[in-house]
């Protein structure tokens, strides 16, 4: 058994995925806790990457539609990453296949 705790993994709460400090190193796919205060976060979109939003708390804006906690929003490759947190939000992320340098900034 292993233990860790939340802050002392990853990278901006990514413990999961294909990167150095991650709490399980995997290509298959990445995990993302992760807390946001009211923002908007860069446009961005992958080419081969699924992105999974589960949102537990707060509201957020993904692609002009809006979503609440126990909504899921799924983001196929391709699809245009727009997303505003409206308030202070909780997320769970998962993105499949785990390749972190696949994201374009638009």
């Amino acid at each position: 058994m292993k233990r860790f705790k939340l802050d002392q993994s990853g990278d901006r709460g990514w413990y999961i995925g294909d990167f150095d400090s991650a709490v399980y190193r995997t290509k298959d796919f990445e995990v993302n806790y992760q807390e946001n205060e009211a923002r908007v976060a860069p446009t961005h979109k992958h080419e081969k990457v699924t992105e999974i939003f589960l949102i537990l708390k707060g509201q957020m804006r993904i692609n002009d539609e809006l979503f609440g906690p126990g909504e899921i929003c799924i983001l196929e490759p391709g699809d245009i990453n727009k997303i505003e947190y409206l308030e202070h939000t909780e997320t769970v992320t998962v993105k499949t296949p785990a390749i972190p340098t696949d994201k374009i900034i638009l």
